[in-house]
């Protein structure tokens, strides 16, 4: 108790790779705001019996405090330095709330907000919050949010995202139907067509490298879905999906056509016939059914 009294006896003493405490049982939360900064919040469970460590994310920190639920500052040891691992002593708290900023740790390269994010050895999981976008790549792979955040589990994770992430729309008539795909990329969107018979939509993208999302209506073209780049296998995933349209995202490495092949298709005759079809069916049946009475 002696020893305790002296080592938290003020707010932060360096004490490098010191190796004592338990490891924390918190939650992780990150919110990055529009500006590329993210604003960490760890909430660590008390412990009345055993000081417990937490180890922060990398990177040049500001606004650091140590504080419990009603913003009373507590005292702490830092113990390592790369990365910031600080020790809490043991009390009564239910919770102590570590808070701090790490300012543009998510940077803007030609376009892609991007961010190679390390988890903290200590924490079981990190929960992302967003500025105001619907996707987020996740180490090349789409997340639709719809309104809400991640959580990421794992040691690495490549974040990347666009804001206000242009959008062509592109009409497709095909005798009397009419569809709208939606191109979302970065990319200049050159040339696109549907083949019909071939179950295929296809768009030219100039960038490479860029998220592509293809947002297409199922009645046109549904799925499962194939995805070519130049006649290339590309990596499809189909993200999110509603009543009648498919979010399709790929990450081509390279300029040219991307093509999405289907397996169901819209049908080569208008509506009315299968449905006159039907009807001839069903009047033959009752004829015949006469002639055998």
């Amino acid at each position: 108790m002696i020893i305790s009294a002296i080592l938290f006896s003020s707010s932060e003493v360096s004490a490098q790779q010191l190796t004592v405490g338990e490891k924390s049982n918190e939650d992780l939360q990150v919110r990055i705001d529009k500006n590329g900064t993210a604003h960490v919040t760890h909430i660590v469970q008390g412990n009345s019996y055993v000081p417990v460590h937490v180890e922060t994310i990398r990177g040049n920190m500001t606004n650091f405090s140590v504080t419990d639920t009603g913003n009373n500052t507590i005292q702490y040891l830092t113990v390592q330095k790369l990365p910031i691992t600080i020790l809490i002593p043991p009390s009564g708290r239910n919770m102590t709330i570590v808070r701090y900023d790490l300012p543009n740790i998510v940077s803007l390269n030609d376009g892609i907000w991007q961010w190679k994010y390390l988890t903290p050895s200590d924490a079981p999981f990190t929960d992302f919050y967003f500025p105001n976008i619907d996707t987020v790549w996740d180490n090349d792979r789409p997340v639709y949010l719809d309104g809400h955040g991640i959580r990421e589990y794992g040691d690495v994770m490549r974040l990347e995202y666009v804001i206000d992430e242009p959008q062509v729309l592109q009409n497709i008539h095909w005798q009397n139907y009419t569809f709208t795909v939606a191109v979302r990329t970065l990319s200049d969107v050159k040339q696109y067509a549907f083949d019909q018979q071939a179950m295929q939509y296809s768009v030219d993208i100039v960038k490479p490298n860029s998220p592509v999302t293809v947002i297409i209506p199922q009645s046109m073209l549904g799925g499962k879905y194939v995805t070519h780049i130049n006649g290339n296998h590309l990596l499809t995933t189909v993200f999110h999906k509603n009543e009648t349209h498919s979010w399709i995202g790929v990450r081509p490495s390279t300029n040219g056509t991307v093509q999405i092949i289907g397996t169901t298709v819209i049908p080569e005759f208008p509506v009315f016939v299968p449905l006159l079809m039907g009807i001839v069916i069903i009047l033959v049946l009752q004829f015949r059914t006469r002639l055998f009475y």
